[in-house]
């Protein structure tokens, strides 16, 4: 499913991010980028072949550099090389770190996640790429409802689509058939 906000075309779609063509693609990361389970193991797999430690350990070398100390707040990005990942057409991994919600949602919730996901979208357009892909940041092991976290992305998407240059597109990529389901209902109710 794809929405037009401005210049900017947001896409919901199900697969696999390690393989979603965009110039960057997005991890949700805890804040010490240890990449030890859901979406950033699998990037940090996948990256590698296969050799997710080299990641972490890349990700932590990067992290001292770019931010100065070995962990990001909410708002902060880490950016590291696509490696394995470019044969996808990927240049970039963007590490974010979302809100850890145990199952519960409010503002104080909701204002960390938009943090995670502004973010990124910021440093795609200073990198001046014109695709980038997130998974649903929090959603998975942090707990955060998947619904309330779609609708934060529709509406940062929409408030960035005002000030986007470069970007052209931000795509929203679920791995299992139920959430994309639960996903695509929730785009459809916001943009109805």
């Amino acid at each position: 499913m794809e929405i037009k906000f401005g210049d900017v075309i947001f896409k919901l779609v199900k697969g696999d991010i390690t393989k979603y063509p965009a110039d960057a693609i997005v991890n949700a990361a805890n804040r010490y980028l240890e990449h030890g389970g859901g979406v950033a193991l699998a990037i940090a797999k996948a990256a590698t072949e296969g050799r997710p430690e080299e990641y972490t350990r890349l990700s932590k070398e990067e992290m001292k550099k770019q931010v100065g100390r070995d962990y990001i707040e909410h708002g902060e990005v880490v950016v590291t090389p696509a490696l394995a990942l470019e044969r996808h057409g990927i240049k970039f991994v963007i590490h974010t770190v979302g809100p850890v919600c145990n199952g519960v949602w409010n503002e104080g919730f909701k204002e960390k996640l938009r943090k995670a996901l502004t973010a990124p979208l910021k440093k795609a357009e200073e990198l001046k790429l014109k695709s980038i892909a997130f998974p649903a940041i929090s959603a998975g092991i942090y707990g955060c409802p998947l619904e309330d976290v779609v609708r934060t992305f529709l509406e940062v998407v929409e408030e960035f689509s005002k000030s986007a240059k470069s970007v052209k597109e931000v795509a929203l990529v679920i791995y299992d058939k139920e959430s994309a389901r639960r996903a695509l209902e929730t785009v459809k109710s916001h943009s109805a």
